[in-house]
């Protein structure tokens, strides 16, 4: 077991197992948040954050290295500060560093126990399936230093991150694909007054008859146990052992407790409202503006509108045109609220198909005031 988790107060807590890579015992975690975080990792991140600590064990004498108390101290850091940022990363790592001890005393064990974590993994890693470390024959010397000139351990270490890597990225696939599901039924199912529905159930239906076979979330039903936590209460604990786990589990919960998940309109990023059920754009910070998309995500919607269709250009133009020519007075206020409310009917119109474009151009044409050209300009081009 990697970790227990319980909820309460509409918050993951999360209570990490002695054999953890992180100084960190418990935390919580706001429901639904570390989920979509995760959808929204980028998983080239993954693989700098990672080959850097792959780093480490680029040396002959890594297997060896690796069991001093500084080297075990450094990387319990590192992992605390992932986990305080990205959890379902952070559980990567814990599966990264359990292989990477385990490889230290028998190659073939670990590469047995990461297979049965994530598949494939066993074909990645089959060069070392025969490797086994020199041991001494002497009860009393152990050999220490043996070199390791071939730097197995580096080479096991870069491949179990290839191999996550690859698990990371379909994952999330997976987890995008289900999120996509479940805004498709809660929007497609009309649920009765007074009457709840039981999406967990229809999403392992829908896994059944599209994948076959078995169902993803009913199925392999968790263990539980009842524990004491930090404050000493009594709590009915879930027994988490990989990433997949806690998936399921904070899914499973999302739903129970009616999270609501909305896809932002700007940037098609997974988000929860947290003000108005009817947000259309999520907080984050959008690309590198350095703002974020619910402070600009209509403007540039509405900018990719206008770009995207002429009959939006036209009008766009003819309402800065007129708009202008009120602030300088030429127009009467409400004869610009009078023009808008028409200009803004026939655009519709010509959207929708019952108005031809250059028709409706041309209406927007009407009563332009083009300035002529002056008698002196019009002689320096006769010349």
């Amino acid at each position: 077991m990697v970790a227990s988790v319980y909820i309460k107060d509409g918050n993951i807590h999360f209570y990490n197992e002695k054999s953890s890579f992180s100084n960190i015992g418990g935390i919580a975690y706001e429901l639904g948040k570390p989920l979509l975080n995760f959808v929204c990792y980028e998983p080239d991140m993954f693989l700098d954050a990672f080959s850097a600590i792959a780093e480490a064990f680029d040396s002959e004498h890594a297997h060896v290295a690796a069991k001093q108390p500084e080297f075990i101290a450094a990387l319990k850091e590192s992992m605390s500060e992932l986990q305080q940022h990205e959890q379902y990363v952070y559980l990567y790592g814990q599966t990264l560093l359990d292989f990477i001890y385990a490889f230290i005393e028998s190659p073939k064990q670990a590469i047995v126990a990461l297979e049965r974590q994530i598949p494939n993994a066993e074909a990645k890693l089959s060069w070392a399936l025969n490797f086994e470390w020199p041991k001494s024959n002497s009860t009393y010397v152990d050999v220490a230093y043996f070199l390791d000139k071939e730097k197995r351990l580096f080479r096991a270490v870069k491949d179990a991150i290839a191999v996550l890597h690859d698990h990371l990225c379909k994952f999330q696939k997976f987890i995008i694909h289900d999120l996509e599901i479940l805004l498709h039924y809660r929007k497609e199912i009309k649920v009765p007054d007074g009457r709840s529905i039981d999406y967990i159930d229809i999403l392992d239906e829908y896994h059944m008859h599209k994948f076959g076979g078995h169902y993803y979330y009913l199925e392999r039903s968790f263990r539980t146990f009842y524990g004491r936590t930090a404050t000493q209460e009594v709590q009915q604990l879930y027994e988490i052992n990989g990433v997949e786990d806690l998936f399921r589990f904070e899914f499973i919960k999302m739903i129970e407790h009616d999270i609501y998940i909305k896809k932002c309109k700007n940037c098609e990023r997974f988000f929860i409202p947290m003000r108005r059920v009817d947000a259309e754009y999520c907080n984050r910070i959008f690309a590198d503006t350095e703002r974020r998309c619910n402070e600009i995500g209509a403007m540039l919607r509405y900018e990719k509108k206008v770009a995207e269709n002429p009959v939006w250009d036209v009008y766009k133009k003819a309402y800065r045109r007129l708009n202008s020519r009120t602030r300088n007075k030429k127009m009467t206020q409400e004869d610009f609220l009078a023009w808008s409310d028409e200009a803004g009917r026939k655009r519709d119109e010509c959207l929708a198909g019952n108005l031809g474009f250059d028709e409706f151009e041309a209406w927007l044409e009407q009563g332009r005031v083009r300035k002529s050209r002056s008698k002196t300009a019009t002689t320096q081009a006769k010349v």
